[in-house]
């Protein structure tokens, strides 16, 4: 399976080494594979001497400071049906459910990832990701294609020119680009696809918000809730508002609620 490695990061040439590419060393991944992009390009000597023992070639400067910049300029990088994985920079591993309270590192990875873009694209799905907590009570052993949140920090989809593909530079009244950029890419493939593939019995084992750099460097509680009130606003039938304690980051929960009020 010819597809390719796409990791974005910026100020954290340390945290990649530990975190995500210790764990693909473990794997049965080819390093060959992985292109590191760069919001900020001059760190980008720092990474190669931190790097330097590993076949990583791709270096990419990109200049982009927001996600949705960056996410855009990597399908723009690539030619049109490149398959591609995105990875986060601070990965410690992907976990399988073994049952209800156990999971186990996922080790042959190279092949989950053939293997998840073979059953995707022989389902009609360009967009396929896995579950976004890793708890083996809540993941499920199984594969869904309805309304689910594909999860930014380990996706795989097959690249294109399509509008699904690219993220909205929309801006609000602050000036600043929206959050919760995973859930409108998540919300685009499945109305332009009828449906985006999940793998519930796979999850990350990773610390949401809490890394120091990586997009931290620019998420804040205002931009993350001006991206869940431009969701609502834009796709009222596709989500819903999530409760959640005051201080925390807002979020919604995506449900397509077309056919229920159609009733």
């Amino acid at each position: 399976m010819d597809y390719r490695i796409a990791i974005p990061t910026i100020k954290r040439s340390e945290t990649i080494r530990k975190k995500t590419l210790n764990y693909l060393l473990k794997t049965d991944i080819d390093l060959s594979k992985i292109d590191i992009f760069f919001s900020d390009p001059s760190e980008i000597p720092l990474y190669k001497k931190n790097l330097s023992d590993l076949p990583i070639q791709n270096y990419i400067p990109t200049n982009m400071r927001h996600v949705r910049l960056q996410r855009n300029f990597i399908c723009n990088y690539y030619k049109p049906n490149q398959f591609i994985v995105g990875i986060d920079d601070d990965i410690i591993s992907l976990e399988y459910k073994i049952n209800d309270k156990i999971t186990k590192p996922l080790l042959k990875l190279n092949e989950f990832i053939t293997k998840a873009f073979e059953f995707s694209q022989k389902n009609y799905s360009d967009l396929w990701g896995i579950s976004a907590v890793n708890n083996p009570y809540f993941m499920k052993k199984n594969i869904s294609f309805n309304l689910k949140y594909i999860v930014g920090c380990f996706y795989g989809w097959k690249n294109t020119t399509q509008p699904k593909n690219f993220l909205s530079t929309e801006k609000g009244k602050d000036g600043h680009l929206f959050g919760k950029e995973d859930y409108e890419k998540s919300i685009q493939y499945y109305l332009a696809d009828g449906k985006v593939t999940r793998f519930n019995y796979i999850a990350p084992n990773t610390k949401y918000y809490s890394e120091d750099g990586g997009i931290q460097t620019y998420r804040t509680i205002e931009n993350e809730g001006n991206g869940v009130e431009y969701l609502l606003k834009k796709y009222p039938l596709l989500c819903k508002r999530k409760n959640v304690k005051d201080g925390k980051y807002p979020e919604i929960r995506l449900i397509d609620q077309r056919k229920t009020l159609s009733k």
